[in-house]
This record gives C-alpha cells, structure tokens and sequence, in this order.
C-alpha cells in the first residue's frame, strides 16, 4: 500500500521527511490552486477552494485503496 510506505523528502533545505500522502496532497492542492487562480478567483478564496477541494480528492483516494486493500485480503480467505 504506497500510502503507508514512507519517502525520505528534503524540503528546501531542511531535512524533514514526508510521507506519499502528503507529497499527493501537495502535488493535488497545487494543481487545483492554479486552476482556481487561472479562472479568475482571488488568491484567499482559491486558496480556501483549492484546499477544501484537496481534501475531498484525497479522501477519495484514502477511501479506494481502504476498498481495495479489504477486497484484496477478502480475496486471499
């Protein structure tokens, strides 16, 4: 499950690690940001949108691979 595999991530010059999750989210709210900004929103609402919005795909995600890790073990039984 790469959700729980843990990446070693250097962030600008400090040595913190990050797990996947938080690089997607990163990655995800990034993306949805500049979508937010390119169709006209100011910078405090998009960044409002874009994070409520992350946060909604990433449970999305968490919610398929919980799915899919059940359907997985149910299939070894």
């Amino acid at each position: 499950m790469y959700g729980l595999m843990i990446l070693e991530h250097i962030n600008k010059g400090t040595n913190m690690s990050k797990n996947l999750w938080d690089i997607e989210f990163d990655r995800v709210y990034k993306e949805i940001l500049h979508e937010y900004i390119e169709a006209d929103y100011n910078r405090d609402e998009a960044e409002s949108l874009a994070k409520k919005e992350a946060k909604e795909v990433m449970k999305d995600e968490l919610d398929f691979v919980s799915e899919l890790y059940d359907n997985t073990l149910n299939d070894l039984d």
